[in-house]
């Protein structure tokens, strides 16, 4: 049984897929799409009344604490590493070491 929403558009999102042997949306669950595995998306699966195709919607995952910090880090990781050569640049224009 696939379970939509109640909704007069065309495209409504399933809130669930399961069987007891009868189907309430007359659909080959043998032809059901499987979600692809694409980092930072979560696949939200959704029947066409219209066409009468389940598909998948993919939509992104909010970064976690942890991954902003490390995005954090590598950004701060570069600017130092531009600022150290810049340094060095100015050092051997003005003839130190």
């Amino acid at each position: 049984m696939i379970i939509i929403g109640n909704s007069e558009a065309t495209k409504t999102k399933v809130l669930g897929v399961f069987s007891f042997g009868e189907i309430a949306v007359e659909y080959d669950m043998s032809t059901m799409p499987q979600p692809e595995n694409k980092p930072g998306k979560s696949a939200e699966l959704f029947y066409d009344k219209v066409t009468k195709q389940l598909y998948y919607e993919y939509k992104d995952i909010p970064k976690t604490e942890i991954e902003l910090l490390q995005e954090e880090n590598e950004k701060f990781k570069v600017s130092q590493a531009d600022q150290d050569e810049n340094i060095m640049l100015m050092m051997l224009e003005m003839g130190g070491n």
